[in-house]
C-alpha cells in the first residue's frame, strides 16, 4: 500500500500545487516560501512508555492557493532516546520521521501586519525507525498546527510552530495504536 501511496503522493502533491503556484503570479505576495526549522519533538500517550523527548528538525514548502489559503508540504525528522524501563534501564533509540501535505489559512495575515498567524491540518505518513530491529514501520498519520511568524524583511519570515501529528499504527510492531507526537520548532522561512 505504501509503494503506491509514495508514486500517487508526489503526483497528487504536484496536481495541487501548479494551480495556486500560477495563481499566485498574479497576486501582490510573494508565490513560494522555503523554510527549515528545528526544535524538540514530543512524544505523549502510549508512544512516550517507548521513547523520550528529542531533537528535531525539518524543512517545508508553502505556496499560495487564493487568499489566506495556501498548501504546504513538510518533513520533520526526530531522534528519541529510549525511554527509561520500570526494571531499569532504557528502551532502544526510536528516530520518527514525519511526511505531511498540509493545507493552512492565515488568520493574521502578512499585508496587515509584520506578525502573521496561520492555522493548519493535513495528513500523510510517519516512519518509526527502533535501533536493534531490522527495516522501519510506516504509517498513515493526521496533522494539526499552527505558524505564528514575524516578517524581517519582505523575504524573510521567522517563526514559532507547534504541531501535533498523529500516526495510525499498529500496537504489535511500535506498542500503540495511535502515536501521538508534538513538534515544537523555531525556524526561519525564505519567499521567492
Amino acid at each position: 500500500m505504501f509503494q503506491k501511496l509514495s508514486r500517487v503522493a508526489p503526483l497528487t502533491l504536484a496536481a495541487m500545487i501548479l494551480p495556486g503556484l500560477l495563481a499566485a503570479q498574479g497576486s501582490s505576495r510573494l508565490p513560494v516560501s522555503i523554510e527549515a526549522r528545528g526544535g524538540v519533538n514530543v512524544p505523549t500517550f502510549d508512544i512516550a512508555d517507548v521513547a523520550d523527548p528529542g531533537p528535531s528538525f525539518g524543512v517545508g514548502i508553502e505556496i499560495p492557493v487564493a487568499g489566506r489559503l495556501s498548501i504546504l508540504a513538510d518533513a520533520d525528522f526526530g531522534f528519541h532516546s529510549g525511554a527509561d524501563l520500570p526494571v531499569g534501564g532504557s528502551g532502544p533509540d526510536v528516530d520518527v520521521y514525519h511526511f505531511m501535505a498540509k493545507a493552512a489559512y492565515e488568520l493574521i495575515a502578512d499585508e496587515q501586519s509584520r506578525w502573521s498567524l496561520r492555522i493548519n491540518a493535513g495528513a500523510g505518513a510517519m516512519t518509526f525507525k527502533i535501533d536493534g530491529v531490522s527495516g522501519s514501520f510506516t504509517y498513515p498519520a493526521i496533522n494539526v498546527g499552527a505558524k505564528l511568524g514575524y516578517d524581517v524583511s519582505e523575504n524573510i519570515n521567522l517563526f514559532l510552530s507547534p504541531q501535533g501529528d498523529i500516526a495510525f499504527s499498529d500496537e504489535n510492531e511500535i506498542g500503540t495504536d495511535n502515536a501521538w507526537i508534538w513538534p515544537f520548532a523555531l525556524g526561519a522561512a525564505v519567499r521567492f
